[in-house]
């Protein structure tokens, strides 16, 4: 979504302070990720190591590609290929947007129930080393499903609420910078 397009105050702005939040959540991950990581490999060298920091750099890299799959489908930064989208007339395009929202919505719900039911399948089990619960771990993917079913929702509510062309928000970034982000063309 465009910088020009989120609100500035109200819930726009709570919604994009948390995912600011999200964003810095995500480069501690990385920051904690590439530290254990670099540490293991360092104190193997000493012929020592601690299993705690493999799982702890696992933990950190789930919870990384979870949280940016949030930001990457908030930002509509994922990968996509629009080639047939631009070929059709604006109805045609609006009813293959709907498609694809109501599928990712319907395989994000599918995501989301099997991640809540392993988390619940899992709640007694704990991580060997740093016994973390596995709960937490797959409690990551039902929060990208839940997150990413609001964002189609949101979506669709851009689409038929507030009237925005499908080629707008197809090729909304989150970098406004980009010349390409208000062309939608080719592949993102």
């Amino acid at each position: 979504m465009s910088d020009s397009n989120r609100k500035s105050g109200g819930l726009g702005g709570a919604v994009d302070k948390l995912f600011h939040a999200v964003e810095i959540l995500i480069a501690i991950f990385l920051g904690v990720m590439i530290f254990f990581t670099f540490l293991n490999v360092v104190l193997r060298q000493f012929s020592i190591g601690f299993a705690q920091t493999e799982e702890i750099s696992r933990i950190c890299f789930i919870y990384l590609i979870y949280l940016g799959s949030i930001i990457a489908a908030r930002e509509n930064q994922h990968l996509m290929i629009d080639t047939l989208i631009c070929k059709l007339p604006e109805a045609g395009q609006k009813v293959l947007y709907v498609i694809i929202q109501a599928l990712i919505i319907w395989l994000m719900a599918t995501l989301a129930n099997g991640s809540f039911t392993n988390a619940w399948n899992n709640r007694n089990d704990f991580w060997v080393a740093t016994h973390f619960p596995i709960f937490f771990v797959h409690f990551a993917g039902g929060l990208l499903g839940v997150a990413v079913i609001i964002i189609s929702i949101v979506n669709l509510y851009r689409l038929f609420v507030k009237k925005e062309p499908v080629m707008e928000l197809f090729a909304s970034h989150g970098n406004s910078d980009d010349p390409t982000a208000a062309e939608g063309g080719g592949l993102q």
